[in-house]
C-alpha cells in the first residue's frame, strides 16, 4: 500500500479501494466456505487440515467417505459351504441333535453336566483328505462330504477317557466313528490329561474352595486383609499351573493354584500363597490340597500351616490390598506427561477407491492373491489353498501350538510350562477393536465355535481383521541421478493385504498376521502382549527375574510358536534342498605374484538335497549358513533351474532344555528350527489340547514324526516351524509388554519361480526421468494411470463405539 501527500495530509482513496476490494473477497470466501461446511455437516463430515488451495475452482470440494464400494464383501455363512468352510449354524444345530440321539454315548447337556457324565468338549470341521480334496478344486471331482471333529469327555464309563469321533456326512449326520490316527501314541486318551474346562471349575468351587476357606480363612484375613466370606471390594483370584505327568511318575491329574488380589492387573499382584490341588477321577468329594506355600514355606497340608501358624512357629506375612487401586502401575489408563498437543490425531492410512480385495464367504482375493481362511477352534488361523497368480504355493498353513516355559523358586511359576492349545487357540480369538487392534478401514470377520464353555455354538464376530496397508517402506526402488547412469527413478511401495487375529490366553495376547506381498512374497508374523506372570519378591527369585516393583519380581520366560506348511510347489511332489554356502580357497596366482596372496578367499554355494526326513531335520548354526529351498524336479525355468520357493526364517529361537526331561517331550517341535517331513492324513498337528498334561506318554509325540525317517524326495512335503523369543521382564513392560522388538516372522518367497519379479505388473509404483541429456531437457513423471487427486475422508470409530455400547458381547464375555 502507498501514501499520496496534499497539502501535508494522507490520500486514503487508494486504501478505502483497497478495504473494499478486501472486503468483496472476504464475503466470497465466507459464501464458498459456508457452501463447503453445509455440504460437509449434511454428509456428517469433516475437513482434512490439509485442504488448503480453494482457488483453483469456485464449485465446493464434495468430500466422501472412502472405501464405500463394498459389493465384492460378503463375510455371510455360505448357505453351501465349501470343503474349507468352518462349520456353520445348521451344522452344529444338526450335530448336536444327532449326538443327543445315540444312546451309546450318553451326551449330558452341558448346563447340566458334572465330571462323572459325558459332555461335548469340541466339535469343528474335520478337514477331508488331502487327495479328494485336489481333484476337487482342480475340476475333476464333485467336493468330498463335509465331516466334523467332536471331542468328548466320557467321564460316565468305567474307566473314564477322552473320545473323538468323526460326525457326519454333512449337512445331516447319519454315522459317528472313533478317530484313530496311527500317528498318535495313545489311544483312547487318559481321562486324567483331559484339558480343565468349566464344568470341572464349578465342582472345584463347590469343594476344595469351601475347604480352603473354611481351613485358611483367619490367615488369609490377618496376612492379606482379605474376608473370604463377604470380600466385597477386597477380593482375591487365583491363578493355575497344571502339572505335566513327566514331574510326577505317572498319569495323575494335579493343578498348582496361586492366588492375587483382584485388581487391575491380578496378574501384577501376586500374594504368597498356593495349593496344590489332586484332582484324579471324576469324584469331586475325593479331590484334595496335598501342598501349601505360604510365605516362601511348603506344608504338607493345610492343617500343618494352622497348627505352626496357631503356634508362632513359622514368620507370617502382612500385606495389604493395593489401596488406591485406579492409581496402580498395573493399571491401562493415561498418564505421564501427555505426549501430543490435545488436537493432534495420529496419521491415518485411507482407500481413496475402495477396497482392492475381495471376500466371498471365507475366499480372499487380492492382486493375484487368493486363499481361503478359518479359525480352527483347537489350534487357530489357518489358510488353504494359497494361491499366487493361479499358482498353489501351500495347501495349508496354519498355526499349531503356542508355549509359555517360566522359571522361578516358587512352585506356581516354576510348573507353570503352558501348552497353550488347552484353551482351545482359535476359542481364545474373541474380540479386535477398530483403531486399536487393526485399522478402522480393516473389514472384520467372524469366526463360530462350539465348546463345553456353551451349550450351542456361538460367534465372535470380530476373530479376524482383513485390511490393506502401507508398511512405509519401498518395495523396490532405484534413483540413477546421473546422466551417465539413466537419470531416472522407479520405486513403490510395499503395500499389503493382512489377515490378523490375535489371541488371548490368559494373561497374553498373541497377534499373528499374515501378509501378502504384491512380488509373490507371503509373510507369517507372530508377536506377543499383554501382562507378564509375576512372583512375589524374595531373594530366592533374584535368579529368575528382576525386581520390578517394591512386591513384584518379573520371571524370565520363553515364548514359542509352532506352525504349518503344507507347501506345493508346482504341484506336491517337492524336493527338499539346502543351498549351503561355504569358504572357497581360489587360485589367485594369474593376479598376483607374492606368495602371500596366491590364493584368495571368497564364499560360493553347494546344493544340498535332503533325502530323508532325519536329514531334513534343520537346527540353525551359524558356522554353517544356507538357504532352504522346495521345488519340484520336473519345473525348471529356461535356463535349467528350479522353479523354487524358499521359506526364510526370521524369528529364530532355541530351546535350551534337555531333551526328554520335564515338559520337553510334549513339545518335541521345538528341537528344531524346521522339521520337513512327508505328509501324512494321520500327522494333522504337531501337537495336542492334552500337551500340556501328557509328556510322560504324549498323545501326539511329534519326534515320531521324523524318527521312522522316510525319504522325501519327490513326496508331498510339510514343513514344520518353530519361532520364538526368551523374555526377562524389565520395568518398560509394565504395565504391559509392548510389541516394539518381539516380531517374529518366516518367508515363502519365489525363487526363480517367475522370469522377474512379478510387482512389476503393479500400477502402485511410481517413475520419473527426463526426455534428453539436457538442462532444458522436460520431466517426465508417470504413475501409471492411477489418479493422485484425493477426496474421501476415512472411516471413523464412531459406529464401533456405538456398536460396543449397545452390545457388550462385542468384546465382554459376561453377559
Amino acid at each position: 500500500m502507498t501514501y499520496r501527500y496534499r497539502t501535508g495530509e494522507k490520500d486514503y482513496s487508494e486504501y478505502w479501494r483497497f478495504m473494499a476490494l478486501l472486503l468483496l473477497l472476504i464475503s466470497l470466501s465466507l459464501g464458498i466456505a459456508l457452501t463447503v461446511i453445509a455440504v460437509l455437516l449434511a454428509q456428517e463430515l469433516s475437513v482434512p487440515r490439509n485442504v488448503t488451495d480453494m482457488s483453483i475452482s469456485t464449485e465446493p470440494i464434495v468430500l466422501s467417505k472412502c472405501g464405500l464400494n463394498l459389493d465384492d464383501i460378503d463375510i455371510s455363512e455360505s448357505v453351501n459351504p465349501t470343503v474349507f468352510s468352518d462349520l456353520t449354524g445348521p451344522e452344529f444345530e444338526s450335530i448336536n441333535r444327532y449326538l443327543f440321539d445315540q444312546t451309546d454315548l450318553n451326551v449330558t447337556k452341558i448346563t447340566e453336566a458334572r465330571i462323572d457324565s459325558s459332555y461335548v468338549h469340541l466339535i469343528e470341521l474335520l478337514l477331508p483328505n488331502k487327495a479328494e480334496t485336489l481333484k476337487h478344486l482342480d475340476g475333476k471331482t464333485d467336493a468330498p462330504k463335509r465331516w466334523a471333529k467332536v471331542v468328548l469327555f466320557r467321564g460316565d464309563l468305567s474307566i473314564p477317557e477322552v473320545q473323538e469321533y468323526k460326525v457326519g456326512p454333512l449337512p445331516t449326520p447319519t454315522s459317528h466313528r472313533l478317530l484313530n490316527y496311527t500317528g498318535r501314541r495313545i489311544n483312547p486318551i487318559p481321562f486324567n490329561v483331559r484339558p480343565p474346562t468349566l464344568v470341572e471349575l464349578l465342582h472345584l468351587e463347590k469343594t476344595i474352595w469351601v475347604e480352603l476357606f473354611t481351613k485358611l480363612g483367619f490367615i488369609i484375613y490377618e496376612s492379606f486383609g482379605i474376608l473370604v466370606t463377604d470380600c466385597k471390594d477386597k477380593c482375591l483370584s487365583f491363578s493355575s499351573a497344571p502339572v505335566s505327568t513327566s514331574n510326577i511318575g505317572s498319569i495323575k491329574r494335579q493343578i498348582w493354584v496361586g492366588f492375587n488380589f483382584q485388581t487391575e492387573y491380578y496378574k501384577l499382584h501376586p500374594i504368597d500363597l498356593q495349593v496344590l490341588l489332586q484332582l484324579d477321577g471324576t469324584d469331586p468329594s475325593k479331590f484334595n490340597m496335598s501342598t501349601v506355600w505360604y510365605n516362601q514355606q511348603s506344608f504338607k497340608s493345610a492343617d500343618d500351616l494352622i497348627q505352626m501358624y496357631s503356634n508362632d512357629s513359622i514368620s507370617k506375612l502382612k500385606t495389604s490390598f493395593p489401596s488406591n487401586q485406579e492409581k496402580e502401575f498395573s493399571t491401562m489408563t493415561l498418564r505421564g506427561d501427555i505426549l501430543e498437543k490435545e488436537s493432534h490425531r495420529a496419521p491415518r492410512q485411507l482407500e481413496p477407491d475402495g477396497k482392492r480385495y475381495t471376500v466371498k464367504h471365507q475366499k480372499v482375493g487380492y492382486l493375484g492373491w487368493s486363499f481361503h481362511y478359518r479359525m480352527s477352534t483347537s489350534t487357530g488361523p489357518m489358510l488353504l489353498d494359497v494361491q499366487y497368480r493361479k499358482n498353489r504355493i501351500a495347501y495349508e498353513i496354519s498355526l499349531q501350538e503356542i508355549v509359555v516355559f517360566y522359571s522361578a523358586s516358587n512352585p506356581l511359576n516354576r510348573f507353570s510350562d503352558f501348552v497353550d492349545s488347552l484353551v482351545l487357540l482359535g476359542y481364545a480369538a474373541k474380540a479386535l477393536v477398530p483403531g486399536g487392534d487393526c485399522p478402522q478401514h480393516a473389514t472384520f470377520l467372524p469366526a463360530r465355535h462350539q465348546t463345553s464353555s456353551e451349550p450351542t455354538s456361538i460367534v465372535y464376530k470380530n476373530a479376524f481383521c482383513l485390511f490393506e496397508q502401507s508398511t512405509g517402506v519401498p518395495l523396490r526402488r532405484h534413483h540413477s541421478y546421473t546422466s551417465s547412469h539413466g537419470s531416472f527413478y522407479s520405486g513403490m511401495m510395499d503395500d499389503v493385504l493382512i489377515l490378523r487375529t490375535i489371541l488371548t490366553i490368559g494373561n497374553y495376547d498373541y497377534i499373528f498376521d499374515f501378509i501378502f506381498h504384491q512380488n509373490g512374497v507371503l509373510e507369517v508374523k507372530g508377536i506377543s502382549t499383554g501382562y507378564i506372570i509375576t512372583s512375589v519378591y524374595s531373594p530366592a527369585e533374584e535368579k529368575y527375574g528382576f525386581r520390578l516393583q517394591e512386591r513384584v519380581l518379573g520371571n524370565i520366560h520363553h515364548h514359542m510358536f509352532n506352525f504349518k506348511i503344507d507347501i506345493d510347489v508346482s504341484g506336491n511332489e517337492n524336493r527338499f534342498e539346502t543351498l549351503d554356502i561355504n569358504v572357497y580357497e581360489a587360485d589367485n596366482t594369474d593376479w598376483s605374484t607374492n606368495p602371500e596372496t596366491s590364493t584368495y578367499h571368497q564364499i560360493m554355494f553347494n546344493r544340498t538335497l535332503k533325502s530323508t526326513e532325519l536329514e531334513a531335520a534343520y537346527t540353525f548354526n551359524f558356522d554353517a549358513p544356507k538357504y532352504l529351498i522346495f521345488h519340484n524336479e520336473n519345473s525348471t525355468d529356461k535356463y535349467g533351474n528350479p522353479r523354487a520357493y524358499r521359506i526364510s526364517l526370521l524369528g529364530m529361537s532355541k530351546q535350551t532344555l534337555p531333551i526328554g526331561r520335564g515338559a520337553e517331550p510334549s513339545i518335541s517341535w521345538s528341537r528344531y528350527q524346521m522339521a520337513v517331513t512327508k505328509r501324512h492324513e494321520h500327522e494333522q498337528s504337531s501337537s495336542s489340547m492334552y500337551a500340556v498334561f501328557d509328556a510322560l506318554d504324549p498323545v501326539v509325540n511329534f519326534q515320531d514324526f521324523l524318527d521312522d525317517n522316510e525319504t522325501i524326495v519327490d513326496q508331498d512335503l510339510v514343513a514344520w516351524i518353530t519361532m520364538g523369543v526368551h523374555h526377562i521382564p524389565h520395568t518398560e513392560d509394565l504395565p504391559v509388554t509392548p510389541t516394539t522388538g518381539g516380531h517374529l516372522s518366516f518367508f515363502l518367497s519365489p525363487y526363480n519361480y517367475f522370469p522377474e519379479d512379478p510387482s512389476m505388473a503393479s500400477r502402485s509404483a511410481v517413475r520419473i526421468d527426463l526426455s534428453g541429456t539436457s538442462a532444458e531437457s522436460p520431466v517426465n513423471i508417470s504413475r501409471y494411470g492411477l489418479d493422485t487427486d484425493i477426496r474421501c475422508v476415512p472411516e471413523s470409530t464412531d459406529a464401533y463405539d456405538e456398536a460396543i455400547r449397545e452390545d457388550k458381547n462385542l468384546l465382554f464375555s459376561d453377559f
